[in-house]
């Protein structure tokens, strides 16, 4: 079985940072007449295996031991994987009773989905686990990622493989990351025996709907996510409008028999009548009709849904349906979801003033109202869907506990700190402070929410402050 997440997508700007977009622009211009395409990276398959690719229950199947623990990481540049980084170290660092022994809470995570900012977090830990937290700091969080790829932009190379070869901005940032951050791995390299799932997601700008890079959504399109980049997955999931050219898949659609996916057939035999099930079904035939679509393009997965959340309010639908319970053998005695927010709300001024706001100002303001009303809504959505999962287990004779946390910046109390942190910027480079702060508060948040609290006593918790020391 795999999750589907092809949800529908509201309108919601994505703001980014105003330096990225001016010198993209700027290279726009320049790059005016040029008409090479870069070749699509995936590659086909003919043959749909259920029980091999990066599928949730491939080694899953089974048993989820005492507790599932699924985190979500939000959009927001260097600030979101930064914060993102600091949870993992605070769950690194917590210990609870799990089978009657003493565990890491970090080692007890089942899955992460990510957007944006936090997928390089989420990446980089499902691919060289603890290694993260020797290294993770030094290859990107303490980089100056954004002022790379800038002064890359402007090298004679890049604009000669441009014009000659299609290999464009986006082209440059997927090279900068495999090389200098994901070594080279691919989706196969994910060990799912030994960490977490993770899904990253980006944004299908042709249908407006989440695409996360999990084998069932490739299997829409006939395609090997084993052998897919994950760098170039991360790209997508970050890949900021108009700074960043789209990602871009081919539709391989038809090239294997989509009847020997388990979930597509779960899913195209249920009732058409109910909405749900109707937009899934949609949603699948827009994918498997390589004629009207030869090609998917994909952009930064804080569009379809900045906070991440979303792949996990499918997810745990998905839990009380026939086709997990099927597959499952022992359920979880409980479940913590934990989202973690980089949203900030920064100090505008406009109303300290007469003058109108300036364009940027205006889409700015605008931007963000957009953004925290969709965020709220995704909130409420899994609210709502952790209450049916419980009724649902109820009524079937299982008792499962359900806890959800939230770590955003809104639970910072001191007022300093809080408007420091709401004021850091949207970028891919932050200074050795602001990474500090960021890694701090995310264990302070994390430790003062109530529903972590509860979760916390509940499971006899104890933090253990672990030493680990940096690589040179």
């Amino acid at each position: 079985m795999t999750l589907l997440a092809l949800m529908p997508l509201p309108q919601n700007p994505f703001r980014s940072s105003q330096s990225w977009l001016k010198i993209s622009l700027l290279s726009l211009l320049l790059m005016q007449g040029c008409a090479s395409v870069y070749k699509p990276q995936n590659v086909d398959i003919t043959k749909i295996d259920n029980t091999k690719g990066y599928r949730l229950l491939t080694t899953r199947r089974g048993d989820f031991g005492d507790h599932m623990i699924m985190l979500a990481f939000s959009g927001g540049g260097t600030r979101a994987a930064a914060l993102s980084y600091g949870i993992l170290k605070e769950l690194r660092d917590t210990q609870i009773d799990s089978r009657g022994r003493r565990v890491s809470l970090l080692n007890e995570v089942d899955s992460i989905s990510s957007v944006s900012g936090g997928s390089f977090t989420s990446a980089y830990y499902g691919l060289f686990g603890d290694k993260i937290f020797t290294d993770y700091e030094r290859v990107f969080l303490r980089q100056s990622i954004q002022g790379t790829l800038i002064r890359q932009l402007f090298n004679p190379a890049f604009w000669w493989n441009s014009v000659f070869s299609g290999f464009d901005r986006t082209e440059m940032a997927v090279d900068y990351y495999d090389r200098q951050i994901f070594e080279g791995k691919t989706f196969a390299d994910f060990d799912l025996a030994k960490g977490p799932y993770v899904e990253i997601n980006a944004t299908d700008l042709g249908i407006g709907t989440r695409f996360s890079f999990i084998q069932g959504i490739f299997d829409l399109i006939c395609s090997d996510l084993d052998q897919f980049k994950v760098a170039r997955a991360v790209t997508a999931s970050s890949a900021v409008p108009v700074a960043f050219p789209t990602v871009v898949l081919k539709n391989h659609a038809g090239e294997c028999d989509l009847r020997q996916s388990r979930w597509v057939n779960y899913f195209m035999k249920q009732d058409s009548k109910d909405p749900r099930v109707k937009e899934i079904q949609d949603r699948i035939k827009a994918y498997t009709d390589s004629k009207a679509r030869p090609y998917i393009h994909l952009v930064d997965g804080g569009i379809a849904d900045n906070l991440g959340l979303r792949a996990l309010t499918d997810r745990l639908e998905s839990f009380g349906s026939g086709l997990f319970m099927r597959e499952v053998d022992k359920l979880p005695r409980t479940v913590l979801v934990i989202s973690v927010n980089a949203q900030v709300k920064p100090e505008r001024g406009i109303d300290l003033t007469a003058a109108k706001p300036s364009v940027t100002e205006t889409v700015d303001a605008f931007s963000d109202a957009q953004m925290s009303l969709y965020n709220e809504e995704t909130k409420l959505l899994l609210a709502k869907k952790l209450k049916e999962l419980s009724d649902h287990l109820h009524e079937h004779g299982h008792e499962v506990k359900i806890y959800s946390a939230d770590v955003s910046f809104e639970s910072v109390q001191a007022k300093t700190m809080k408007t420091y942190l709401n004021n850091l910027p949207t970028s891919l480079e932050l200074s050795n402070q602001d990474v500090d702060m960021l890694i701090e508060a995310a264990s302070t948040i994390l430790r003062h929410d109530p529903e972590y609290r509860r979760f916390f006593e509940d499971n006899n918790g104890r933090r253990v402050k672990l030493v680990q020391v940096a690589a040179p």
